[in-house]
């Protein structure tokens, strides 16, 4: 296991709150700006797919979505992706949107491939706010398009309860990281990575003692390179569950150390590194 490190870039973008960004607008498919300003909140799942894609026909195998048909606790609930692909330039997953339809903002992550992931595969925890469809979409490199829908129940939804202390006691959070590679390979072998922050993901939509909403303060961003290459990359929402949790996979090709960033929408941005030898 390795440890990060923690780089702040402190700038002046405004703190916007999902909480906040939920008295915007109540009308299906309004939509506002999240923290950094660059990506739309959609309030109804379905707008969200046709705004990424536009509409388009989706082939119904190729895509697998694994999730438990039940779950006790919406908290922290077990996913896995995976899309049948060669992982050569002319065949990859270029992005794979999932959506909550029942979530508070329907999406929950993006995640982008490239052919040095070598498997088209990752595995997280997410939050739902209770029984309903969850769904899956990918691009291809060719321009085709897969989906896939799972309906699970859920006994006890967790997005607005999740979570403990003020906001002083959430802005004084210090994560830490660890990231698990294996030390040796075989040239051509894909091998598991594996990546958790601590970090509370706080969605902006609880209470504390006092009755004051506490301010979202979410990892918004997670990347993997290896030298300097871009591997994998997910863009995260306030349903990745608290201490965002990666597994995924690479091809080793040769020697070298993995990079990894996860941004806070604090401003800083949080390093951990990991070497590997190639035989």
């Amino acid at each position: 296991m390795a440890n990060g490190s923690a780089w702040t870039r402190r700038g002046v973008l405004a703190a916007a709150s999902w909480s906040a960004a939920a008295l915007v607008s109540r009308r299906a498919g309004a939509q506002v700006t999240d923290l950094r300003g660059f990506d739309p909140l959609w309030r109804d799942a379905e707008d969200a797919i046709r705004a990424f894609f536009g509409d388009v026909t989706y082939d119904r195998d190729g895509l697998t979505l694994d999730l438990p048909q039940h779950a006790e606790t919406g908290g922290s609930v077990p996913m896995t992706v995976r899309v049948a692909a060669a992982m050569t330039e002319a065949e990859y997953p270029r992005v794979v949107h999932v959506l909550a339809h029942g979530n508070p903002t329907p999406h929950v992550l993006s995640a982008w491939f490239t052919p040095r992931s070598g498997r088209a595969e990752f595995s997280t925890r997410i939050r739902l706010e209770r029984s309903q469809r969850v769904t899956a979409i990918a691009e291809m490199s060719d321009g085709r398009h897969r989906r896939v829908d799972r309906e699970l129940s859920v006994s006890f939804g967790a997005c607005a309860q999740i979570g403990s202390g003020g906001n002083d006691e959430v802005a004084a959070f210090r994560p830490q990281t660890r990231v698990s590679v294996p030390p040796r390979a075989q040239r051509g072998e894909i091998i598991p990575i594996r990546a958790l922050i601590s970090h509370p993901m706080e969605t902006g939509l609880r209470l504390d003692a006092t009755e004051e909403w506490v301010r979202q303060r979410i990892i918004s961003r997670f990347a993997c390179t290896f030298e300097g290459e871009e591997v994998f990359r997910v863009r995260l929402h306030p349903a990745v569950s608290t201490n965002p949790y990666f597994l995924f996979y690479a091809r080793a090709q040769r020697s070298g150390v993995f990079g990894f960033d996860w941004y806070d929408t604090t401003d800083e941005t949080y390093l951990a590194s990991a070497p590997i030898a190639v035989d």
